[in-house]
């Protein structure tokens, strides 16, 4: 493969993200994924997955909550902390989606 060696190397520097909100959610029934993007405060982007039994486990009981008792961002955000995904705590309340946030990538 060709690559580009840069005369003067480009340097990032460390950013400290200190939240994350969701950003994407696609539930695929027949082939059993969930993905999931976050937004962190810098403007960067983690996705997670969950694939086969779990995710339509996950996508079943997604089905049939009542999101009006707690948000669909906040379970999300809760269960991803529960299995390790990311830590912290969810804090907020529910956001309806502002006119400034950008679109949703293309589903894969």
């Amino acid at each position: 493969m060709e690559t580009l060696t840069l005369t003067t190397p480009e340097v990032t520097p460390q950013i400290t993200t200190t939240e994350y909100r969701v950003v994407y959610l696609l539930l695929e029934w027949e082939q059993g994924l969930i993905v999931i993007h976050l937004r962190g405060t810098n403007g960067e982007r983690t996705e997670v997955r969950y694939t086969g039994p779990e995710a339509v486990t996950m996508i079943r009981t997604l089905n049939t909550a009542n999101l009006s008792v707690k948000s669909l961002h906040k379970r999300i955000l809760e269960k991803l902390v529960a299995d390790g995904k990311i830590a912290g705590t969810v804090t907020g309340t529910p956001d309806p989606i502002a006119a400034d946030d950008p679109p949703a990538p293309a589903a894969p």
